[in-house]
C-alpha cells in the first residue's frame, strides 16, 4: 500500500498556531492528523524591525549630544551629561516593570507598543526644539530624554513576544533577530549622525531659533520613523503564542510547570547590569574622551566616533545574520558564549588602559588660553589643566589601539551577549509568560545606565578615565566570576514530560544536565 505526505496550507493565520501534516494511506478514509508546533518567523521580523526602531532612538544622540549641550547652554559639565543620560535610563526603570505586568494581566502588546512610539515621539520632539528655549536649555533636553526613555521600555515585551512566538529550536534564531535589532539600533544610531554631518553646526534656519542642523537633524528624522513605526504595528504586527504553555493547558493535564532557579535568574541580572554598565560608560565617556585625551574638535568628535560605530555595528551585523542563516544556536552552547564575551569585554578594558608605561602626554591649555581663544573665535582641544588636575599625569592609550579595539572587541562581545544570555534566560525561565521578568531584565540594565552615566562622569572629572576603567573592569570580573562559579545552576528548566514538545531534545545547553542523569557506570 503507498502513502502519500500532504501539508495543508495555513488556514486564518491571524487564529492558528499550528501547521496541519495529513500522513494517509490511498484509498483510506482513516487519516492521522498530526499538529506541529511552527515558529511564526512574519511576526518576529516585525518585531525586530520595531526593536531596532526603539533602540535607534538612544544611540542616535550620543557623539552630537554633548556638542549640542555646548553648543545651545554654556553652563553644561560633564557632569550633567552624565545625567541626562541617566534620566533616559530612569524613565526605563520606572516605566519597564509596569508596562510588563500590565502587557501580562492585558495579554496583549500591542496598546503598551502604541503607548511607548507615543512617549518617544513627544521626547525626540522636545529635543528638537530645546535650542528655541529662553533659557534653562539643558534642563529641556533632560526631559526630553526622561520622556523617551519612558517609551522605550516597550522593547523589553518584544524580547518577550519573541519568547512566546517561537518553538524551543528556534528559540536562539528568533531572539537573534529581536535582540539582533535591538542592538543594531543602538550601535547603527551614532553612524546615522553621519547624514547630518555636511549641515555643520550652523546648518538651515526653519523659523525663529529653530535650526535644522547636524544636532537638530537627529530628532527630526526620529519623529519621521517613529510615525513609520505606527503604520507598522497598525498594519503588519500579528500576535501569537505558541511557546508558551498557557492556564489552561496545565488545567487540562493536570501538571504545572516546576519553579525556576532563582539564583540563576540573578546572575543574569548580574550579567545585563554589567553590560548596560559597560555600555553607558563607553556612550557617556566617548566624547568626552575624544576631545580631551585625543584632542578632537566638536565635529571631529561626531564625525570619528560615527564611524567608529557604523563599523562596529557592520560586525555585530555579521555576527547576527550568522546565528539567523546558520541557526547557531542549535549548535553552540550559550553558557560558554556569555563567558566569552564577558571575556572580550574584560580584553577591551585592558587593552584600552591607562598604564603606567605607556609613552606620551596628552594635549593641554589653561583657561587663561580660553579667554585669549574667545576672542580669537577658534576653537580649543585637549585637556583642560584648571579644571581637570590629572591631565599632567595621564598616559594616553594610542588613539588606532583603543578605536581598533573598540570596533573589534565591544563589536564582538555585545551582540553574542545580547543573543546568548537573552536565549538562556528564556530557557531558564521556561516556557511560561515572561513578560514581567524581560521587564526586570530591563530594570536591570536601566539600573546600570542610571547608576553608570552619573558615576562614571563624576570619576572622569575627579580623577580621570583610568578610574572609569578601574570599576568598569571589577564590576566585569565579578560578573565573569559569577558565570564560571555557577555555571553548572545555568541551564535550562526542567520541563516535565506533558510538556516535551516545548523543549529540544538536542538543546546544547542540556549537555551539563544530561551528563548529570547518566549512571556512572555509563559516564
Amino acid at each position: 500500500m503507498s502513502y502519500k505526505n500532504k501539508r495543508t496550507p495555513e488556514i486564518c493565520p491571524e487564529k492558528s498556531e499550528f501547521k496541519e501534516i495529513k500522513l494517509f494511506p490511498v484509498d483510506n478514509e482513516n487519516s492521522e492528523i498530526i499538529k506541529k508546533r511552527e515558529t511564526h518567523w512574519p511576526s518576529i521580523y516585525v518585531a525586530a524591525t520595531l526593536t531596532f526602531i526603539g533602540s535607534i532612538q538612544l544611540g542616535l544622540y550620543f557623539s552630537s549630544l554633548w556638542p549640542y549641550l555646548q553648543e545651545i547652554d554654556e553652563t553644561a559639565t560633564e557632569k550633567f551629561l552624565g545625567v541626562i543620560i541617566a534620566c533616559y535610563s530612569l524613565g526605563q526603570l520606572i516605566s519597564s516593570p509596569l508596562i510588563g505586568h500590565w502587557s501580562n494581566k492585558i495579554g496583549k502588546i500591542k496598546p503598551p507598543i502604541y503607548l511607548g512610539f507615543s512617549f518617544i515621539f513627544a521626547g525626540n520632539f522636545f529635543y528638537m526644539i530645546a535650542g528655541t528655549m529662553p533659557y534653562h536649555r539643558k534642563y529641556f533636553i533632560l526631559f526630553a530624554r526622561f520622556v523617551t526613555g519612558f517609551g522605550v521600555s516597550y522593547v523589553s515585551l518584544l524580547k518577550a513576544y519573541a519568547i512566546s512566538a517561537s518553538t524551543a529550536s528556534d528559540r536562539s534564531k528568533a531572539l537573534a533577530y529581536v535582540t539582533g535589532g535591538l542592538a543594531l539600533g543602538t550601535t547603527a544610531g551614532p553612524a546615522f549622525q553621519l547624514i547630518f554631518t555636511p549641515l555643520g553646526a550652523k546648518g538651515y534656519k526653519v523659523f525663529g531659533q529653530l535650526y535644522f542642523n547636524i544636532y537638530t537633524g537627529p530628532a527630526f528624522l526620529a519623529c519621521i520613523i517613529n510615525v513609520a513605526a505606527y503604520l507598522l504595528v497598525y498594519f503588519c504586527f500579528v500576535e501569537r503564542s505558541i511557546g508558551i504553555v498557557d492556564k489552561k493547558t496545565m488545567k487540562q493535564k493536570g501538571v504545572s510547570l516546576p519553579p525556576y532557579d532563582k539564583v540563576a535568574i540573578f546572575i543574569c541580572y548580574i550579567t545585563r547590569f554589567c553590560q548596560m554598565f559597560v555600555l553607558a560608560n563607553l556612550e557617556s565617556m566617548n566624547a568626552p574622551l575624544a576631545m580631551t585625551i585625543f584632542a578632537f574638535s566638536k565635529t571631529q568628535v561626531v564625525k570619528y566616533i560615527a564611524v567608529a560605530q557604523l563599523l562596529r555595528s557592520m560586525l555585530a551585523f555579521i555576527t547576527y545574520a550568522s546565528y539567523i542563516k546558520f541557526n547557531l544556536g542549535k549548535i553552540l552552547n550559550n553558557r560558554i558564549i556569555t563567558i566569552s564575551a564577558l571575556i572580550g569585554l574584560l580584553s577591551f578594558h585592558l587593552t584600552s588602559y591607562s598604564w603606567p608605561f605607556l609613552p606620551g602626554q596628552i594635549k593641554m591649555y589653561t583657561n587663561y588660553d580660553i579667554q585669549n581663544v574667545t576672542l580669537n573665535s577658534t576653537e580649543l582641544t585637549g585637556c583642560n589643566v584648571d579644571r581637570f588636575p590629572w591631565c599632567e599625569t595621564f598616559n594616553p592609550v594610542n588613539v588606532y589601539v583603543y578605536y581598533i579595539a573598540y570596533v573589534i572587541l565591544i563589536g564582538m562581545s555585545f551582540p553574542n551577549l545580547n543573543i546568548s544570555m537573552n536565549t538562556l534566560f528564556s530557557k531558564i525561565i521556561g516556557p511560561r509568560p515572561q513578560a514581567a521578568q524581560q521587564g526586570w531584565l530591563q530594570v536591570a540594565g536601566s539600573s546600570a545606565r542610571l547608576i553608570g552615566p552619573i558615576a562614571m562622569s563624576s570619576l572622569y572629572t575627579e580623577f580621570g578615565p583610568r578610574w572609569n576603567w578601574n570599576v568598569v573592569i571589577a564590576v566585569i570580573t565579578v560578573t565573569l566570576s559569577s558565570w564560571i562559579l555557577m555555571k553548572a545552576r545555568m541551564v535550562p528548566l526542567n520541563i516535565p514530560k506533558e510538556y516535551a514538545e516545548y523543549q529540544d531534545d538536542n538543546d546544547p545547553d542540556m549537555i551539563i544536565k544530561k551528563i548529570k542523569k547518566l549512571p556512572k557506570d555509563d559516564v
